[in-house]
């Protein structure tokens, strides 16, 4: 199946990342491939007064991300 949108990761969402525990690295890294076919998937909210702006909770984890034209840019991660 192709990917429709590419997704990006900003700086700061990688360093966050890369502070969590590998279990939860590689499901984010499975979210994000998810994002690139479907970046509004059940689940995801938008954030009010935000355009473009969604957030999709991961376990105790919560990734914010933005749409924009046919990219996903992954924003970070709390």
């Amino acid at each position: 199946m192709t990917k429709p949108y590419h997704v990006r990761i900003a700086p700061a969402a990688i360093r966050q990342i890369k502070e969590l525990a590998p279990k939860y690295q590689k499901i984010l890294v499975k979210l994000a491939e998810a994002l690139a076919i479907n970046p509004r998937p059940p689940g995801a909210k938008k954030i009010d007064g935000m355009t473009g702006l969604y957030s999709e909770a991961v376990n105790n984890h919560r990734l914010i991300y933005k749409i924009e034209d046919q990219e996903v840019l992954i924003l970070l991660i709390k």
